[in-house]
């Protein structure tokens, strides 16, 4: 197995060459439509806050007899910004996959492709390749998750609420929290918090009552692991290594768990705290936040770390590693 860092270059290369060759654009494909519906139900959600804030600017106080101002071509965005900000949106607004994200790169392009040859905002060609290698690196983390099947790797809690159902859910308790709840826990994002004690409490360990699925950025390292014997046995006994690229926004490092605990106010925050900074960083954990962690999957093969085989040596295995169901490490299995 290639353990050389990841390039978002991997991704880009597997696109067809000629992504004008793809679904044409008044068959939208079933990916596009999604991402448009989803888009839809975003704006309706905040359809009446948004109204409301209009009304009350000053800037949008006009006659109402005043007919729309023509926007200036010099207004309009180019071709590549106009593809760029699709990608974003759909990278940071629906969580897009690596192949739905590089489908509406796609066909945004194919729309630009119907802009008049003569306006300024569609001169010059779009590349969307670098499009997309931008935005994963800067929108996704690749990561690694040992499995004994292929569809182990759900939760144990939450099993069909997605990621971006999670980060939305946050950021709504953040904008309508109320002055005096803030004020009650000293804090406008206690939603983010108990999510991030949830994770403290799995990475230690506790992962029976967990909405959240571990996983590793580089798996090698878990069979070098000197802080948990547990880990290095799920390295060397699980049938098969998965890849996952994931939105950056569902995934909890220790660093970023870490990172929210340090605003709560609850005495035990401390003691969660000690608990995750405890943690080897060369195990390189990372936690992804939803039950939809195969929507993301990208790549999988047979463990090649794999050392532990039916008939060979079992007795010895046994006695220096753990039984799978005790290993409460939350890296193997269904929630595990």
């Amino acid at each position: 197995m290639n353990n050389d860092s990841w390039s978002p270059a991997d991704f880009a290369r597997q696109l067809p060459a000629d992504m004008s060759a793809q679904t044409p654009l008044s068959c939208p494909s079933p990916n596009q439509a999604d991402f448009d519906q989803q888009l839809s139900e975003l704006r309706s959600a905040h359809h009446s806050d948004s109204a409301n804030l209009e009304r009350e600017s000053p800037a949008n106080v006009t006659n109402s007899n005043t007919p729309p101002r023509t926007i200036l071509q010099s207004e309009r965005c180019t071709a590549a910004v106009f593809v760029r900000g699709r990608a974003e949106l759909a990278a940071s607004l629906v969580g897009a996959s690596v192949e739905a994200l590089s489908n509406e790169i796609g066909l945004a392009e194919r729309r630009t492709a119907q802009w008049p040859t003569t306006a300024e905002s569609s001169a010059g060609s779009v590349d969307g390749r670098d499009i997309l290698n931008d935005v994963l690196a800067s929108s996704y983390s690749q990561l690694h998750r040992f499995q004994n099947k292929r569809n182990h790797c759900k939760p144990r809690m939450d099993v069909d609420v997605a990621a971006m159902e999670h980060v939305r859910s946050m950021a709504d308790l953040r904008c309508h929290t109320r002055a005096h709840v803030a004020k009650a826990f000293c804090n406008d994002d206690i939603d983010e918090i108990d999510m991030a004690r949830m994770a403290a409490m799995h990475a230690y360990g506790y992962a029976k009552l967990s909405s959240f699925v571990s996983l590793a950025q580089d798996p090698s390292q878990l069979l070098v692991s000197d802080g948990d014997a547990r880990a290095k046995a799920i390295a060397q006994r699980a049938k098969e290594l998965h890849t996952y690229t994931v939105p950056k926004v569902a995934a909890w490092s220790t660093s970023r768990i870490d990172g929210v605990l340090a605003r709560g106010s609850d005495p035990e925050d401390s003691k969660l705290r000690e608990w995750v900074n405890g943690i080897p960083t060369k195990e390189t954990e990372v936690l992804f936040l939803g039950g939809n962690l195969e929507d993301y999957r990208t790549g999988s093969q047979p463990n090649p770390y794999r050392i532990y085989r039916p008939g060979t040596n079992q007795e010895a295995q046994s006695r220096r590693y753990p039984p799978l169901s005790e290993c409460a490490s939350a890296l193997l299995g269904a929630g595990q």
